[in-house]
């Protein structure tokens, strides 16, 4: 039961939601380049398929692609060089040891020369897996080369985030003092400290953009309510003061959030609200109009703020949404019978990961916003994962 709890604070109350409209999709499938690596080194030429597939708008060919890429190996040093199908000219891409961070770098800048954004290869992971037997916290790059265990508490894990400064992590685990509560790890020393442990329910621990203040959802006084603190889980405020289940706040610049909010018991919608006027919070909750579902909740905002990935519920599976907060349009990423959750996205703000639910397991993909591509992780091996959280650059160099 305390499990379910927490379930139901992250996703909301799971119920059967009388559903309305079908997927909308102004997706492109176009914008996409072929791609063809060319290197004497196959082990090389193999790491730099696997990391530019990743990318929903490059597919490798078999012959000569639009974009050639010349990967020159010499003792412990590599040059990567690339050309276009339509001129003999190269342009040298980047230069280093031959390293997997070098093959990662010259990845990036291939996608910077070609889409004119930045690439998302360098990103961290932080994510759940039970390979261990446990449900338990994990490092990884986007290739799951390098993947390091955080925890071993044994108990059910939920909901990692970042700090903004990649120094720390904040999480929810079930299982040390009987309820669900927040801690918050320092990755150098790997040590802990427990945020909140109130008697209820505390979850969906979220840090702000500065990585000053914490954002949470907490049930001490009954009813779950919004609430911020400082780093140490101190100076405590009820940000709001209304009745419903509260879920998944994340930060909308340092001064408003937005949360999923079920006032009627039909399912959560997104609101916002500003942290500043905390003291009269119902006049001042905002509801975001968003008409694809009557479920709508696990909000993420793109690096550039310019737009909001949520969970909504169509057919009855769960599907990651698209809110342009300038145009203020909404649609689909994700569709078909497989429920995809808990999104979040990477450094480029067209990629996002996500946990895609197949029959009781869990696995991260990768889709492309603007093309629709869905994209395997690597992460076969290491079972059930899910709920995953992306620092913008890698941590482990």
């Amino acid at each position: 039961m305390k499990c379910l709890r927490i379930v139901c604070v992250l996703y909301g109350l799971l119920v059967n939601v009388a559903l309305h409209g079908s997927p909308t999709s102004n997706l492109e499938d176009g914008d996409g380049y072929t791609f063809f690596v060319v290197s004497e080194n196959i082990q090389l030429r193999e790491i730099f398929e696997r990391i530019l597939q990743l990318h929903g708008g490059l597919k490798k060919s078999s012959a000569t692609g639009q974009l050639n890429i010349t990967v020159e190996a010499r003792p412990a040093r590599i040059k990567v060089y690339l050309s276009r199908e339509s001129t003999k000219s190269r342009k040298l891409i980047c230069e280093g040891p031959d390293t997997l961070k070098t093959c990662i770098d010259a990845c990036n800048h291939i996608v910077a020369c070609i889409f004119q954004t930045p690439g998302f290869f360098h990103s961290t992971l932080v994510f759940v897996s039970d390979v261990s037997g446990h449900s338990e916290l994990y490092l990884s790059d986007l290739l799951f080369e390098k993947v390091v265990q955080l925890t071993q508490d044994h108990a059910a894990i939920l909901h990692p985030r970042w700090h903004p400064k990649g120094t720390h992590i904040v999480y929810t685990t079930c299982g040390k003092s009987g309820f669900p509560d927040i801690y918050c790890m320092h990755l150098a020393s790997k040590s802990t400290t427990a945020i909140a442990q109130y008697r209820g329910t505390n979850a969906s621990g979220c840090f702000s953009p500065s990585g000053k203040q914490l954002a949470m959802v907490l049930s001490l006084k009954g009813i779950p309510q919004i609430y911020t603190s400082d780093l140490n889980g101190k100076n405590l405020r009820a940000i709001t003061q209304c009745s419903g289940i509260k879920t998944s706040p994340i930060w909308l610049g340092n001064q408003n959030l937005i949360f999923g909010w079920d006032e009627s018991g039909c399912g959560p919608q997104l609101c916002k609200i500003s942290t500043l006027k905390w003291k009269n919070s119902f006049n001042n909750l905002q509801k975001i109009q968003i008409p694809l579902s009557h479920f709508v909740d696990e909000a993420a905002l793109s690096l550039d703020k310019s737009r909001l990935l949520f969970t909504a519920v169509i057919h009855r599976t769960f599907q990651l949404g698209l809110l342009d907060l300038n145009s203020k349009e909404a649609r689909f990423v994700t569709q078909g019978p497989l429920d995809h959750v808990e999104g979040c996205w990477l450094a480029d703000g067209r990629h996002i990961v996500c946990t895609e639910k197949n029959v009781g397991k869990r696995k991260l993909v990768i889709y492309d916003t603007q093309t629709g591509k869905r994209i395997p992780l690597p992460c076969d091996s290491w079972n059930n994962t899910s709920q995953a959280d992306a620092l913008p650059y890698d941590y482990f160099n």
